[in-house]
């Protein structure tokens, strides 16, 4: 194990050096376009080179999870982790430690570097963080990660192994959400791309490494193998878009581009050519030579990310296309809701994987000449397509500039893609096609592990799921929280995810009924449904009483008056030539939560007394059958 530690020490070595090398080689370049003064080798090479820990730290601890949880995994009913399976923890669990101090680090590191070479002090220190945002994001990473070492060292059973992987995701994630890739041009596009790529790298370059240290077995390489060429297609893939973006400026493909980019850029993507096309050996072997090209990667980008693209240069774009990534040049009519598409990546990906498991569901129970509902199927289809609809056409387009078609696109992916996921029965078709995982636990197991989580159980508890159906929507338009989030492009994907989890958590064990057992009585099921339709009507009846946009941010007079006053919100600051009376399209709005909100649920209900009518006539069938069969056996 010492000599395999010392090859990937080495390997990080490697990534270290390839960073300082970059740096000092493409010299101060990029400040002067941000009106920055330069700061200092000192500091220039110290900002990648922390980067560069962070991300090595931060694949360590997503692959020494993995490791445990989906590599090497222990046999069928067993609670306890297997030996490499503790090891890869241990690895986790330190490499989170490293990974939060790089980041901390990197707080007054990243201060210097936007400050000419100094830490600001006192107020200054205050403004430069807001008005950077970058030592923000890694202050939260620094927490973060010490919160992912804790828990590291507490886990005891996979639930809990998942959900600290999520939050070591998280924290990977953060530094993403405040760098390079949330300002200019195509920023939508530019975050979800790096959000997939960084994820991925790290899930190809911890898995191998972590299970290069801990020493796998066989079965644990081969899982190993299909996990990191997985992650090495999303990683090649992600990369690409991100860099088409990143070189797109406002004068066309490449105009204005930084040359010191495109070598960046081009050397990264050949590391990872040659990456991809030693994989094709599949041997244990190479995994030396496979670690030290990824170290090499992660140092070249951590490089680029001080970079400055075309899209992010001061004045280089409008004001819609700088606040939102995109410009709108026509109103939203009908038919330019329905003819101006642009993929959002993370729910597009989403809606695309969820149906091809599906469908790869349905086709094992063809092979096997067993039957399945149409009906659910097209309901599950439906659902997926709809979730594209609502993310990716002109309502996901407009919704981030007009707040009725934001309402229109929440109020579909809150309801409407819920009921018809649950009218698909998936968690039935999944039992039923899972393969069996033979000697070590697999995708059926880990299945049943996530349902049994105790976090799962509490909040699909019907209960607790109607509190986060009611509070998120009311929470969201009926305080300044909305307001507050809209400049936040980041955020945008983050909560419409969250709407979509909390439909799902609701409307799943009530339509379809719970994963564990029979659940709650149709009459129960119908009175958390009926509880849940005021809330649509109440914010509705609010966004149309309303006698100020709820956009608008509100604050306390400076002289500490009752009174309030209003800074503009972030609609009035996209000056977008057709834009709508605000307190008009705010009334629209109002009607369109209410209807597209309580409008599933009373399909929902429907569904609910469809089923609980079948239910009524199959037991008394069974009855009458019990009766005839006792009568004929006197």
């Amino acid at each position: 194990m010492r000599h395999r530690a010392s090859l990937a020490g080495a390997a990080v070595l490697l990534g270290l050096v390839v960073a300082v090398g970059a740096v000092l080689v493409r010299g101060p370049v990029g400040y002067p376009e941000l009106g920055l003064a330069d700061p200092g080798v000192l500091v220039r090479v110290l900002v990648p080179a922390l980067r560069t820990v962070v991300d090595l730290a931060a694949a360590a601890t997503v692959g020494g999870l993995l490791v445990a949880l989906v590599v090497a995994t222990p046999a069928p009913g067993t609670t306890a982790f297997t030996p490499t399976g503790q090891q890869a923890l241990g690895v986790a669990r330190w490499a989170a430690w490293v990974g939060g101090a790089g980041a901390a680090l990197s707080v007054p590191a990243t201060l210097a570097d936007s400050a000419g070479g100094r830490v600001p002090l006192g107020p200054d220190l205050v403004t430069t963080m807001l008005a950077r945002g970058e030592p923000v994001g890694w202050l939260v990473a620094a927490v973060l990660g010490a919160a992912t070492a804790v828990a590291a060292g507490e886990v005891r059973r996979w639930s809990g192994g998942a959900g600290v992987l999520a939050l070591a995701v998280a924290t990977l994630l953060v530094p993403v959400a405040t760098g390079h890739a949330a300002d200019g041009v195509g920023r939508d596009l530019a975050l979800s791309s790096t959000a997939f790529h960084v994820v991925a790298a790290a899930v190809w370059l911890g898995t191998l490494g972590v299970l290069a240290v801990v020493r796998g077995d066989g079965r644990a390489w081969w899982r190993a193998a299909r996990i990191g060429t997985a992650a090495g297609a999303v990683t090649v893939a992600s990369g690409a878009v991100a860099a088409v973006v990143a070189l797109s400026g406002p004068g066309g493909p490449g105009a204005g581009v930084d040359w010191t980019v495109l070598v960046l850029l081009g050397a990264a993507l050949g590391v990872v050519a040659g990456g991809v096309l030693w994989r094709r050996r599949r041997g244990r072997t190479a995994w030396p030579v496979e670690l030290a090209l990824l170290t090499v990667v992660v140092g070249l980008s951590a490089v680029a990310t001080r970079a400055v693209p075309p899209v992010q240069a001061p004045g280089a774009t409008s004001t819609p296309t700088a606040l939102l990534g995109y410009g709108l040049a026509a109103p939203p009519t009908p038919a330019v809701l329905a003819t101006s598409w642009r993929p959002e990546l993370v729910t597009l990906t989403l809606a695309i994987v969820l149906a091809g498991l599906y469908a790869a569901g349905l086709r094992r129970l063809a092979r096997e000449g067993a039957r399945w509902p149409v009906g659910r199927s097209v309901a599950w289809f439906a659902g997926c397509a709809l979730l594209v609809v609502a993310t990716s056409s002109g309502l996901g387009r407009y919704g981030p500039a007009v707040l009725s078609v934001h309402i229109a696109g929440h109020m579909l992916v809150a309801t409407a893609v819920p009921l018809l996921w649950a009218l698909g029965a998936p968690i039935v078709l999944a039992r039923r096609t899972l393969p069996e995982s033979g000697g070590r636990e697999g995708p059926a197991d880990w299945l049943e592990h996530l349902l049994a989580a105790p976090t799962l159980r509490v909040a699909s508890h019907p209960a607790v799921a109607l509190v986060l159906v009611v509070g998120s929507p009311a929470l969201l338009y009926l305080t300044p929280v909305f307001s507050l989030t809209q400049p936040l492009g980041w955020l945008q994907p983050l909560m419409t995810l969250w709407f979509l989890l909390v439909g799902v958590l609701f409307l799943g064990p009530l339509v379809a009924g719970p994963a564990d057992g029979p659940g709650l009585p149709p009459i129960a099921r119908l009175t958390f449904l009926i509880a849940s339709m005021p809330v649509h009507a109440l914010v509705g009846l609010a966004l149309l009483a309303a006698d100020h946009p709820v956009s608008r941010t509100p604050v306390l007079p400076a002289d500490g008056g009752s009174g309030q006053i209003f800074v503009d919100d972030f609609f009035v600051r996209l000056r977008l030539p057709w834009a709508p009376d605000l307190l008009a399209d705010q009334h629209l709005a109002g009607v369109l939560a209410w209807l597209l909100g309580d409008l599933p649920l009373l399909a929902a209900v429907l569904a609910v007394l469809v089923g609980w009518s079948h239910h009524s006539r199959a037991e008394d069938a069974d009855r009458r059958a019990d009766l005839l069969v006792g009568l004929t056996s006197r």
